[in-house]
Parts: structure tokens; sequence; C-alpha cells
């Protein structure tokens, strides 16, 4: 049973909006590059923006807008999204996290790990099974009792193993982007492993009302940053995709500076 899927109710707020917002996108996308298809893009990019930040910052829901709005830049900046990458990020995520509310499953690991395989191969770039691996150890971590998660990384290791010598199916590129481009996305993937730690204070229940361990939070929000350092040094990583990484990264953060900045004013008034 594969349980890392989140319904999504049209009859709550905040979907209605995003689902709303992604479709303007999409429309928006689709004058201004004359191609309805590259609109759909656009605004299918916009709804995993939400959905990325959403399991960045569980806590607060309308944050997730505000990453939305950063990275409506890729309307004037569009070249090419890898969205099945941001997909595998957020069940990455999901993996570690467990904010489904359901024990992960086999089902859900060997999809996972297939999903890993087929980036990896497509890609002809072995960095992808890096960050898997890294869920993995964080999943038998948090599930002492779980042998799935030894095994999967396992046959991770096993297929990097084997991409890396036959295939030769690794490469570390940081010369696709300006000079000036890679210190800000490293200084911010720095910024986000602390903004991580505060935010994962926070108390968050599950899609089944529990209260979720702050090192499952914490734990996934450091794959996601991994993974994101991980592709960006090995030089796969697409500048729209890269935009709503950075997006997701700096509007979490944001927003959660000026809620709490908030929260104090309230307090001394």
């Amino acid at each position: 049973m594969f349980t890392l899927g989140r319904k999504i109710d049209v009859f709550y707020l905040t979907n209605r909006i995003i689902i709303l917002l992604a479709i303007v996108v999409a429309i928006i996308g689709w004058l201004i590059t004359g191609e309805v298809l590259l609109g759909m893009y656009i605004g299918g990019g916009s709804f995993l923006t939400w959905a990325l930040a959403r399991e960045l910052d569980p806590k607060h829901e309308f944050s997730a807008f505000l990453c939305v709005a950063f990275s409506l830049l890729n309307l004037y900046y569009f070249k090419s999204f890898q969205l099945l990458e941001i997909f595998w990020i957020i069940l990455l995520m999901r993996t570690v996290s467990g904010i489904t509310g359901k024990a992960v499953t086999f089902f859900d690991i060997f999809s996972v790990l297939g999903m890993t395989v087929y980036l990896s191969i497509s890609m002809k770039n072995a960095v992808y099974l890096i960050p898997f691996i890294i869920a993995m150890v964080f999943v038998k971590k948090l599930n002492e009792d779980g042998r799935m998660p030894l095994v999967a990384s396992g046959i991770a290791a096993a297929a990097f193993t084997v991409e890396v010598i036959f295939f030769k199916y690794l490469s570390v590129n940081l010369n696709v982007f300006t000079r000036k481009l890679n210190i800000l996305v490293f200084a911010l993937i720095i910024l986000s492993f602390f903004s991580w730690h505060l935010i994962s204070k926070e108390k968050v229940k599950d899609d089944l009302g529990k209260i979720v361990q702050r090192s499952k939070v914490l734990l996934s929000q450091i794959v996601f940053s991994v993974a994101v350092l991980i592709i960006y040094i090995s030089g796969e990583i697409s500048i729209n995709n890269l935009i709503i990484y950075l997006s997701a990264i700096a509007g979490v953060f944001i927003y959660w500076i000026g809620y709490k900045l908030f929260q104090g004013s309230r307090t001394h008034q």
C-alpha cells in the first residue's frame, strides 16, 4: 500500500487558493511563452513549489504562498523544469517525516527507490542515489526495528557503485552558473540548515491529527537541503528548479521571522 500520498481537500480554503493560483499562473505562462504546454509546466511548477513548502513548513500553511510568489520569477526566465525531481524530493521528505500519519510501507520505500534509480539513469548521474541513502539512514534511525531501509539503502549503494564504475555516471560541475549565483546558492543552503533547526521546534500534527516528532520534521528538512546541494554541485539542476528550491528556503524562513516578530509585538502590547 502506498501511504506517501496526501489528499487535497478542494473545500479547504488554502487548497482552493493554490489550485486557482496554479491555473492562473499556467494561463499567464501560456500567454508569455505562446505555448500551452509550457504554461502548464509553469503552473505545475507553482503548485509543486507550494507542495514542497508545505513539507518544509507544515505548521504555517500561508508560508507556502510566499514561496510561490518568489517562484513566479520563472514566468520571466523560463528554460526547463524537472518536475519529477521536485516530486521525488517531496516523497523523499515524506518518507522521513511521516507527515501522512501512516507507517512507511515496503511499497513506499521501493517506489521511491525506483524513482531514484530512474532519475539517476535518465540524468546519467548517480548523485541522485546519495540523498536516498541518507534518507534511508534517517528512516532507520527513527524506526529502529525496520529492515526495509537497510535493504533499500544497500540496493541504492550497489546501484551507485555500478553506475559510477561501469557507466561513469558521476559528475561535478560548478561552472553551469555564475560565481555570484554559486555564492548565493551556498549561502542560502547553509542558512537553511540553521533555519530548519528553528522552524522544526514548532509543534506539528500529521494528517491524522497526531503530533509529529520534531526529529522527523528536522531530518526531512535536512534531506531536502542535502538533496538540493548535491544536485546543484553535480551540475544537473535546471535554473527553474533552482528558483523553486531557493524560493522555498527563502519564503519559509522569511515568513517564520515575520510570524515570530508579529507574535512578539502582540505579546508586548
